[in-house]
């Protein structure tokens, strides 16, 4: 039995770099725009405004929605299905970037999600899709030993309700009105000892109530991004059906849709 309502963990802020690394600085003098679909509290949408745009951001939990007012340009605090009400509050407002970041696995019917919200997309934007891989290595092994285990956080989460491989999130995107322009993806292995990690840090910190950004404003997750993380994708690349934790495919709307 999958118990929603108790948590065993405790959340952290972590920045999805799949993503983030598919959107260039805007170097340009124009008025570049973004919108980031179940944006949470913001901290992916807050360094892609760093990059220099302007970052809208839709997020229904409205403890969340507030923190991603303080870091982000507009937050419109509704449930990312209520097309036509979210179409009211955008009006002509279109973008260059349309993010889902983790957050298709969570809905029954994510091909009509993205399709609704193509209609907000500029002619030669981009769609940037990140989904988790059910086929990534640990679960292969679980799997070969007769185990499918739900769990608060991660691949397995217990509200996840769509499971993607790289196959089927590249046919989701097709299917959606897009051709994909690239797929990419972030690495599962250091990650692996996540929970671990956790404890470490909250072994040390003070903060184990109010830092959510304990790890990755951290000196020691900057050195794994900057020496550890290049060596992980490398290894990751040649495995990727295996190795990729989240996979990242970049999409261009059809002009027929």
């Amino acid at each position: 039995m999958i118990n929603l309502d108790k948590i065993q963990y405790y959340y952290l802020e972590e920045i999805n770099y799949g993503i983030l690394k598919q959107i260039p600085i805007n170097k340009s003098k124009k008025a570049l725009s973004v919108l980031d679909i179940g944006c949470g509290s913001g901290v992916l949408s807050e360094a892609i405004k760093k990059k220099g745009y302007v970052v809208w951001g839709i997020e229904i939990n409205r403890e969340a929605a507030n923190r991603a007012r303080l870091r982000i340009d507009r937050v419109i605090n509704e449930d990312l299905l209520q097309f036509e009400k979210i179409e009211g509050i955008i009006g002509d407002e279109r973008f260059e970037y349309i993010i889902f970041s983790n957050i298709l696995e969570h809905l029954y019917d994510p091909c009509l999600t993205i399709e609704n919200y193509l209609r907000f997309l500029k002619p030669d934007g981009l769609i940037l899709v990140s989904v988790p891989n059910v086929a990534v290595w640990i679960n292969r092994i679980k799997l070969l030993f007769g185990n499918f285990d739900y769990t608060d956080t991660g691949v397995m989460d217990k509200t996840h309700i769509r499971f993607f491989t790289v196959k089927t999130a590249k046919r989701l995107v097709k299917k959606s009105g897009c051709s994909i322009v690239k797929v990419d993806f972030t690495p599962f292995v250091v990650r692996a000892i996540l929970p671990l990690i956790k404890k470490i840090f909250f072994s040390i910190s003070q903060e184990k109530t109010s830092d959510h950004r304990l790890i990755i404003d951290s000196r020691l997750y900057k050195l794994y991004l900057k020496y550890v993380y290049p060596v992980e994708y490398a290894f990751g690349f040649l495995f990727k059906k295996m190795f990729a934790y989240t996979i990242i495919v970049v999409g261009k709307k059809n002009e027929r849709s």
